[in-house]
C-alpha cells in the first residue's frame, strides 16, 4: 500500500480509499482524482488504483519559502503526466541541481516549485541516457552556440551564422513591471526604458491593471447594458477602488497625457510598450469600482467565500462592464502598441486555495453539486471575447498560460489561436497547467516568461521569501531564454523572453538598482539574443569637434580620424556578445579626442573659455543666522565684503535650531485649523529663546529682510535662504507644542530635541505649511531655497539617525517628506536645495529622491555615518554646490575642541581645491559642481562673533582660488558713474579717448588679473578727467554760442559724515558721577547726489539719502550714592571714559577711527565747545595743559570745581 502525506492538511491518503478531513479543499481534491486515475480489471471486479499526492499550494503571489529550485538541463526529458502507478521519483541531474533548503526536493526543469512528479516506469535507466534523438540534436546545437560565444571556429557557413544571429536578435526581449499593484512615476518608468535600451531589450511590459488599476484615460465614460456611467463617476470609483486595494503614498495612477508621453519617449528609444489590463482575476480595484457604481455582487463566490480579485462570470452586468472597460483601453492603445495582454491568470486563487481552474471545470464531472455551471466554458468564451475586442482594435491579444487548457483538458472548447501565450509556470502540486508543448501544438505563439527569472520587490535576498532577487539571479544563470517551462522534452518555438519584477507586496520599496541588476544579468546571460549597446558610440561620435583643421594639429587629427572611422565601420547589428569589441573602439576614439592637440591660437581661445567657465561658478558664503542672531548691519557688511572679493551669493540659514526671521503675517493654515499670526509669532519666539536667548536680538523682520535682499542685489550678491527640517527644528518643535500639537519630536533611544517625528501627520502638516509661507515670500526674490534635511535625530541616536530610519522602515517616509518640500519649491519657481546627508544613504536606492534637487555636499560621513558618495549621487544625475567641510569655521571653536577651528579652515582654503568634493581627490575625480560654499557655523550660539575672522576666511578662500573669483570692479563702476550723461559738449577727440577707455574694459577678469583691472580704472579716470569742453575762436558772439551749444549738467556723488547720538543709561552699580562708555559711537554716512552745471560749475542738490547708519554711543551714568565722609575727602573729578572694543567691528573701521583723529574736521565748532574738550595731547602729558598759543581753559575748570563743592555743601545743610 502506497501512502502519501500532506503536511499542510496533516492528512494521510492511501491507495483505493482515502481518509481525509472534511472541507472544500479535500472534497475538490478527492473528486479530481475520479477523472485522472486508471481502472484495472481484476477478476469480476474493478479496483480503483491511484495516488493522491498533495504538495504545498503555491501561487504567483505566495509561494513556500522553505524550498529552492533545482534546475535540470533544458534538453533533459521532462517528467510526463502518467496514469501508471509510480513507486519512485526520477534521478536528479547533479551537474545543475541545487540543494534544497526545505524538507522536500523540488524537481522542475522550469525552476518552479512543485512536488515530485511521476516518472517513466523504468527508473533503472539513467536520466542522461533517456535523451531523445531530437534532444541530442538540440544539445549539439547548444554546444555549437557556446563555441560561437567563446569565439571558437565553427563549420557553419558565414551566411548561415549571420542568419542565426539575426534570428536571435529579432526575438522580443521584454522587461515586465507590475505598475498595477504599485505606483510607478513617469520618471521611474522612463529610467527603466533607458536601461532597457542600454541592455538591448525590445519592450517594456507594463501591467496597468493588476489588482490595482493605475492608468486612467481622459474620458472614462462607459455605456453598459443601456446604462451610461459618466467619466467622472468611473474615475472616482476606480481611484477609490485602487486606494482600497493599496493607497500608495507616491501616487494613484498615470494620466493619459503621461502615458502618451511615455509611449512616445519609449518609441524614440526604440522600445515598445505592451500594456496589460488583467481579468477576470486580479481585478480588486475594478470590482470595488463596480460596487461603487451600483453593480451588485460582482465578485466570484465559492461556497460563501468571496474572492476579492475575481469577477463572477455568471454576473452578466459585471462581465459586460469589464469588457466595456477593456474595449476602452484597447481603443486607446490601438496604433500605439502592437500587443495587448488580457491577463487570464490565477482565477479566484484567493478564495479556492489556488484551485480556481479545477473549480471552474468541476461542474462537468460533478453536476448539480454547487460548482459554477459551465464555468470553464464561460471562461473560454470570455477569453475569446476579449481576444476579439483586442483584435478588432488592430492589436494582438496575449494572456498568461495557467488558465488555457487547464489540466490539458481540451473537451471544454477551443481558445482563440491568435492569443499569444505568456508562459510563466509549469504548475505545481495540484496546479496542473497545460504543457507549453500542447499550447504550441494548438497554434499559440509562446513568449517565454519563465518564473525562474521572477523577482518580487522587497524580497532582495535568499531567505526573504519566494521569488527573491538572489533566486531570480540564480534562475537566470541556470535557465537560458529558450528554456520554456513544462516543454515535455520538445523544442518550443518562442517569439522571445520576458523577465519580470512583481509587486505582490505593494508597500515594499522599489529599488531601481536591484531591478537593473536583474535586467542586466538577463541580458548578459543571453547576450547573443540581445542587441549590443551603441549609445556610447553615438555619444562619442557626436562629441568629435567640428572644424578640426583650424583648431588642432594635423598629427592629432589623423589619430582621431583613424579612431573615428573604426567606430563608424562597426557592424550596426552586433549582439551583446560582441559588446567588448564596440567598447574598445569607443574607448580608442575617446582617448584620441581627449588628446587632440590645439594650435597655439586655438589654445588661447580654450584658455579664455576655461576662465569664463570658472568665473561662472557660484562662490557662496554661508552664515548660520538661525542659531545666532545677526543684525541687518552685520549682514550688510558681510555682503559688502562678499561683493568686494567677488562672491556671488550669501547663503543665509534663517531656520537652523533657532528660527530668526519672522514674516509680517505668520498665519498658518494646517490640520483643518487656523493658527493666528500672533499665536505663531509668540510660539516661535518662545521656541527660539528656549533654544538660545540671544542678548543681541531675536529675529529679523520682514522689512529688514526686504532691505537686505535689495541691498545684496545692488551689490551683485544673490541670497539663498535656508530653513532646515525635519532636523535642526528645536524652536519650531517647542512652538508646535505651545500651539497644541502634541509630541512633534522623534523618539528613538531618547527624545530628540531637534527632529520632527515623521509619523506625526499633524506636526508634518504644520511644518510644511509654515515652510510654504516662507517659500511664498522668497519666490521671485531669490532663485534657490534650501530645505535642509541633514542630520536626522543625531541627538537621539548617537548620530545614527539614517540607520534608525531604515531599521524602523521610516526611510521611505523621509523620502516622501523631502520630495514634497522639493515639489513645493518647484511649484513656486524656486530651485530646491538640500544637504547631502539623507540622500540615498549607504549608496542604496531603496527609495527615490527628486532629481531636481541641488545637493549641498559637505561630508561623506564617518564611521557609522555612511552617507552616499558624491560619485553615486552624480550617477543619479545630481549636481553639487561643493560645501566641503574642510572650509568650515565654527564660531569660538578651538583646536582642542576638534575640527572646525579657524586656522584649520584657513589652511584648507589653500590645501583643498575649489572643485574637490568631500572624500574625493580633484582633478582625478571631476564631478558636476555649480560652485563652492564656505560656511560659518554657530554651534555654540553664545560664542563671540568677530567680523575680522569671517573676513579673514572669506579673503583666504578668494585669494587661494583667484581664478574662480571675479576681480574687484568697484573703482571702474565708480568712474563710470562720474561720466557726464551728455558728451556732446566735449571735443570729439576727448570723447573718443573716453570711449576707447570704456571699450577696453574686460568685465570677465578674475582676481588673478586685479592689477589689469586697476590699470583700466586708472586709464578710464584719466580719460574722464581729460574731457575738454568745446570752445570757439573768432567773432562768434555769446548769442551765437548759446544757439549752437546745449549745456547739460553731470551728476557728482558726494558723501558726508553723520554724527552719532549719545545715549545715557543709569547704572545703579556705578558710583554717582562716574561715566562709562559701553558702546563706542560710530559715525554714519550720508550720500548726496549733486548736479554740476557744465556751463558755470554751479551745483544743485538733487537727492540725499543715508548710505550708512550711525551707531549710537551708549554711556552708563552712575547713580550709586557714596559715603559722605569719603566724598568730602576726595575731590570730584571728571569720570574717565573707558573705550571698549566694538564687537564685530572690522580692522578697516578701526583704521578709519584712528585716521579721524589726524584729519582736521571741516565742521565748524563753537569756541565754548573747544574750551570744554581736553585734547588727546593734553591727556598724554600727565594732565598738564598743552601750550597751544591760546588762552588756557584751566581757570574755567577750577571755577567749575569750586562751584561743585559749594553745591555739595549746600546740599548737606539742607539735609541736616
Amino acid at each position: 500500500m502506497v501512502i502519501a502525506y500532506n503536511e499542510e492538511k496533516e492528512t494521510v491518503y492511501t491507495i483505493g480509499f482515502s481518509i481525509y478531513q472534511k472541507g472544500d479543499f479535500m472534497m475538490v481534491f478527492h473528486r479530481e482524482q475520479r477523472f485522472s486515475i486508471r481502472k484495472f480489471s481484476v477478476g469480476a471486479a474493478s479496483v480503483l488504483i491511484g495516488i493522491t499526492m498533495a504538495g504545498q499550494v503555491v501561487s504567483a503571489e505566495e509561494l513556500p519559502t522553505t524550498q529552492s529550485n533545482v534546475v535540470t538541463p533544458v534538453d533533459s526529458t521532462e517528467p510526463k503526466a502518467t496514469e501508471e502507478v509510480a513507486t519512485s521519483s526520477p534521478a536528479q541531474d547533479k551537474s545543475v541541481a541545487e540543494e534544497t533548503s526545505g524538507v522536500n526536493s523540488v524537481i522542475n526543469s522550469e525552476a518552479t516549485p512543485s512536488t515530485s512528479a511521476p516518472a517513466e516506469s523504468n527508473t533503472d535507466i539513467p536520466k542522461q541516457d533517456k535523451v531523445s534523438e531530437k534532444d541530442a540534436t538540440g544539445e549539439a546545437e547548444k554546444r555549437n552556440d557556446s563555441e560561437e560565444k567563446a569565439g571558437l571556429p565553427t563549420d557553419a557557413p558565414k551566411g548561415q551564422e549571420s542568419d542565426r544571429v539575426d534570428e536571435k536578435l529579432a526575438m522580443r526581449k521584454m522587461i515586465s513591471v507590475d505598475a498595477g499593484r504599485k505606483y510607478f512615476s513617469p520618471e521611474q518608468l522612463k529610467e527603466i526604458v533607458d536601461k532597457a535600451k542600454r541592455y538591448g531589450f525590445t519592450d517594456m511590459h507594463l501591467l496597468l491593471g493588476n489588482d490595482g488599476l493605475r492608468f486612467q484615460l481622459d474620458d472614462m465614460s462607459l455605456t453598459v447594458g443601456g446604462k451610461t456611467y459618466s467619466s467622472e463617476d468611473v474615475k472616482k470609483a476606480i481611484e477609490k477602488g485602487t486606494n482600497d486595494y493599496y493607497n500608495d503614498p507616491n501616487g494613484n495612477h498615470l494620466t493619459q497625457a503621461e502615458m502618451t508621453d511615455l509611449i512616445d519617449y519609449a518609441k524614440r528609444q526604440g522600445i515598445g510598450l505592451v500594456p496589460t489590463i488583467n481579468s477576470p482575476g486580479h481585478m480588486d480595484a475594478i470590482l470595488n469600482a463596480m460596487k461603487e457604481l451600483g453593480i451588485e455582487k460582482p465578485n466570484f463566490d465559492y461556497f460563501g467565500k468571496e474572492s476579492a480579485r475575481t469577477v463572477d462570470l455568471n454576473n452578466q452586468p459585471a462581465v459586460d462592464f469589464t469588457k466595456a472597460l477593456i474595449e476602452k483601453y484597447a481603443a486607446y492603445f490601438a496604433g500605439k502598441t502592437d500587443i495587448f495582454n488580457i491577463g487570464l491568470d490565477e482565477y479566484a486563487n484567493d478564495a479556492t486555495n489556488a484551485k480556481g481552474w479545477q473549480v471552474l471545470q468541476a461542474d462537468k464531472y460533478y453536476p448539480g453539486e454547487g460548482y459554477p455551471e459551465k464555468g470553464y466554458e464561460k471562461f473560454i468564451a470570455y477569453a475569446n471575447d476579449l481576444a476579439k475586442i483586442v483584435k478588432r482594435n488592430g492589436l494582438k491579444p496575449m494572456a498568461f498560460n495557467d488558465g488555457i487548457y487547464y489540466n490539458s483538458d481540451q473537451s471544454f472548447g477551443e481558445f482563440d489561436k491568435d492569443i499569444i501565450v505568456s508562459y510563466w509556470t509549469g504548475g505545481w502540486g495540484g496546479y496542473d497547467v497545460a504543457s507549453s508543448k500542447l499550447l504550441s501544438e494548438k497554434g499559440h505563439k509562446i513568449l517565454n516568461t519563465n518564473d525562474a527569472w521572477y523577482y518580487v520587490l522587497g524580497r532582495n535576498a535568499d531567505g526573504q521569501g519566494w521569488y527573491n532577487l538572489d533566486q531570480g539571479l540564480k534562475g537566470i544563470a541556470s535557465t537560458p531564454i529558450t528554456s520554456v517551462p513544462k516543454s515535455e522534452g520538445a523544442d518550443i518555438p518562442i517569439i522571445g523572453g520576458m523577465v519580470a519584477a512583481w509587486a505582490d507586496e505593494p508597500s515594499a520599496r522599489f529599488s531601481p538598482s536591484r531591478l537593473y541588476k536583474l535586467m542586466r544579468r538577463f541580458a548578459d546571460q543571453n547576450a547573443e539574443y540581445f542587441a549590443a549597446n551603441y549609445q556610447d558610440a553615438e555619444k562619442e561620435l557626436a562629441a568629435v569637434p567640428s572644424d578640426l583643421a583650424s583648431k588642432y594639429t594635423p598629427e592629432s587629427i589623423a589619430r582621431l580620424k583613424e579612431a573615428e572611422n573604426a567606430v563608424k565601420e562597426l557592424d550596426s547589428h552586433l549582439s551583446r556578445s560582441k559588446q567588448e569589441e564596440i567598447d574598445l573602439a569607443v574607448a580608442r576614439l575617446k582617448e584620441a579626442r581627449e588628446h587632440l592637440q590645439p594650435t597655439p591660437d586655438y589654445q588661447k581661445v580654450l584658455d579664455a573659455q576655461a576662465e569664463r567657465e570658472k568665473l561662472a561658478k557660484s562662490k557662496v558664503i554661508s552664515i548660520d543666522a538661525g542659531r545666532k542672531y545677526f543684525s541687518l548691519d552685520q549682514l550688510k557688511r558681510i555682503i559688502d565684503k562678499a561683493s568686494e572679493l567677488g562672491y556671488s551669493d550669501l547663503h543665509l540659514l534663517v531656520g537652523n535650531d533657532g528660527m530668526r526671521f519672522m514674516l509680517d503675517d505668520m498665519t498658518v493654515e494646517a490640520n483643518g485649523k487656523t493658527y493666528t499670526s500672533d499665536e505663531v509669532k509668540e510660539a516661535i519666539l518662545a521656541g527660539t529663546k528656549a533654544y538660545y536667548d540671544d542678548p543681541n536680538g531675536n529675529a529679523l523682520s520682514q522689512k529688514e529682510m526686504d532691505e537686505l535682499i535689495a541691498y545684496a542685489k545692488g551689490k551683485g550678491i544673490g541670497l539663498i535662504p535656508a530653513l532646515n527640517s525635519p532636523g535642526h527644528m528645536d524652536a519650531l518643535l517647542v512652538a508646535m507644542e505651545k500651539l497644541g500639537i502634541q509630541n512633534p519630536q522623534a523618539y528613538f533611544d531618547t527624545l530628540s530635541k531637534t527632529t520632527l517625528d515623521l509619523e506625526n501627520e499633524e506636526a508634518k502638516s504644520f511644518t510644511k505649511a509654515l515652510i510654504g509661507k516662507y517659500m511664498d515670500y522668497f519666490a521671485g526674490k531669490t532663485n534657490i531655497f534650501n530645505y535642509g534635511t541633514d542630520e536626522y535625530a543625531n541627538d537621539a541616536t548617537n548620530a545614527q539617525g539614517w540607520y534608525y530610519l531604515k531599521y524602523y522602515n521610516l526611510y521611505g517616509k523621509f523620502a516622501e517628506y523631502a520630495n514634497s518640500l522639493a515639489a513645493m519649491a518647484k511649484e513656486r519657481g524656486l530651485k530646491p536645495m538640500a544637504f547631502n546627508d539623507g540622500f540615498y544613504y549607504e549608496d542604496k536606492d531603496d527609495v527615490e529622491f527628486d532629481k531636481d534637487v541641488l545637493i549641498s555636499y559637505w561630508s561623506k560621513g564617518w564611521w557609522g555615518y555612511n552617507l552616499a558618495s558624491p560619485q553615486y549621487l552624480a550617477s543619479k544625475g545630481y549636481k553639487f554646490l561643493n560645501t566641503n567641510g574642510d572650509w568650515y569655521y565654527i564660531l569660538g571653536q578651538k583646536p582642542e575642541d576638534g575640527g572646525g577651528f579657524l586656522q584649520k579652515a584657513l589652511d584648507n582654503t589653500e590645501k583643498t581645491p575649489f572643485n574637490q568634493l568631500a572624500s574625493t581627490k580633484y582633478p582625478e575625480v571631476a564631478l558636476p559642481t555649480v560652485g563652492s560654499m564656505i560656511a560659518i557655523w554657530a554651534d555654540r550660539p553664545q560664542a563671540e562673533y568677530k567680523e575680522e575672522e569671517i573676513f579673514q576666511l572669506m579673503t583666504a578662500f578668494a585669494d587661494h582660488n583667484k581664478d574662480y573669483f571675479k576681480a574687484n570692479y568697484g573703482p571702474i563702476r565708480e568712474e563710470i558713474a562720474k561720466i557726464p550723461t551728455d558728451l556732446t559738449i566735449y571735443t570729439p577727440e576727448s570723447v573718443a579717448a573716453l570711449k576707447a577707455a570704456q571699450d577696453e574694459i574686460n568685465w570677465e577678469l578674475s582676481r588673478m588679473k586685479q592689477e589689469e583691472v586697476d590699470k583700466l580704472a586708472a586709464k578710464l579716470k584719466v580719460a574722464r578727467e581729460n574731457l575738454k569742453p568745446i570752445t570757439y575762436n573768432g567773432s562768434a558772439d555769446e548769442e551765437e554760442v548759446r544757439a549752437l551749444v546745449e549745456y547739460k549738467p553731470y551728476l557728482d556723488i558726494q558723501t558726508e559724515e553723520i554724527a552719532f547720538e549719545t545715549k545715557e543709561v543709569a547704572n545703579p552699580n556705578l558710583e554717582k558721577g562716574q561715566r562709562k562708555i559701553v558702546q563706542v559711537g560710530i559715525k554714519g554716512e550720508k550720500t548726496n547726489l549733486v548736479e554740476i552745471s557744465a556751463r558755470d560749475g554751479s551745483s544743485k542738490l538733487v537727492e540725499s539719502f543715508v548710505s550708512k547708519d550711525a551707531v549710537a554711543e551708549i554711556v552708563e551714568i552712575g547713580t550709586k550714592e557714596v559715603d559722605s565722609a569719603k566724598m568730602g575727602e576726595s575731590q570730584v573729578q571728571p569720570a574717565p571714559l573707558s573705550t571698549p572694543s566694538v564687537k564685530g567691528s572690522s580692522p578697516i573701521s578701526q583704521v578709519n577711527k584712528k585716521e579721524e583723529g589726524l584729519k582736521p574736521t571741516q565742521t565748524k565748532q563753537p569756541i565754548a565747545e573747544k574750551l570744554s574738550q581736553p585734547s588727546a595731547q593734553a591727556v598724554a602729558k600727565d594732565n598738564k595743559l598743552p601750550q597751544t598759543g591760546t588762552t588756557s581753559a584751566w581757570p574755567i575748570t577750577l571755577l567749575g570745581t569750586a562751584l561743585a563743592m559749594i553745591g555739595l555743601g549746600g546740599r548737606k545743610k539742607r539735609k541736616g
